[in-house]
């Protein structure tokens, strides 16, 4: 069976090799995602491919897994267990649900190469935690404290977010939890590249949480060189 994949793909693609030279100098890459859009998941392996052709120094960074599941998703990278084990092991349909399809050309490249990828989404337990409590009364390891504050532009935009959402009704508590997604995962990431500096570090991640990580990994390390590919 012929798949068919359209001129602008085909374009888009091009361009990502062309950028290859220019993201090397780049120490994370955000590549953001509309999760049920397959030419955005397409992109995502073309540039994990990419990367993957002159430099093996690379790890993966996956928002679609929470981060207490790790050990799952290193059993599955390295092959000690099946697809099936996996996603039932990481709760998968639970707490993701999008249809594994659109990541699964992604991981098994990343299987087949034991390229290291790491969950970087924080446990629904925390976020139903700050749902109730508030982020400033949260303690937790997955979000380090000082927690930053959202910037006046990111509330703006979560304003303009909650006019087309009118069953939220907890404003305060929609704020707390799009900043701690955000901070846990760059957070994540920043941890990762002071692990392993020598490291590429490139995240898939919702299209909405890539300028709000970016600004974070600002805060937590100002020498950081971050791209986003939106």
């Amino acid at each position: 069976m012929k798949v068919y994949i359209s001129p602008i793909v085909v374009f888009i693609i091009g361009l990502i090799l062309t950028f290859s030279n220019t993201l090397k100098g780049y120490d994370v890459i955000l590549v953001g995602e509309i999760h049920t859009d397959e030419n955005d998941h397409r992109i995502q392996l073309s540039v994990l491919q990419d990367f993957y052709r002159y430099d093996k120094k690379i790890i993966v960074g996956m928002e679609m897994f929470q981060q207490q599941f790790q050990q799952y998703l290193d059993d599955y990278i390295d092959g000690k267990i099946s697809e099936k084990e996996f996603l039932e092991k990481t709760e998968y349909k639970k707490r993701w649900g999008f249809d594994f399809n659109y990541y699964k050309a992604i991981l098994d490249f990343a299987r087949e190469n034991r390229i290291r990828v790491v969950a970087l989404n924080i446990p629904s337990e925390v976020l139903k935690d700050i749902k109730e409590k508030g982020i400033e009364n949260i303690n937790s390891d997955y979000l380090p404290k000082p927690i930053p504050k959202l910037s006046k532009q990111e509330v703006e935009e979560l304003k303009e977010v909650m006019k087309n959402h009118p069953q939220i009704k907890n404003t305060q508590a929609f704020f707390d939890i799009q900043l701690a997604w955000n901070y846990s995962m760059a957070y994540k990431i920043y941890s990762l590249k002071k692990q392993y500096p020598d490291y590429k570090i490139i995240a898939f991640v919702g299209k909405g949480h890539t300028e709000g990580i970016k600004r974070l990994l600002g805060i937590l390390d100002s020498n950081l060189r971050v791209f986003i590919y939106n």
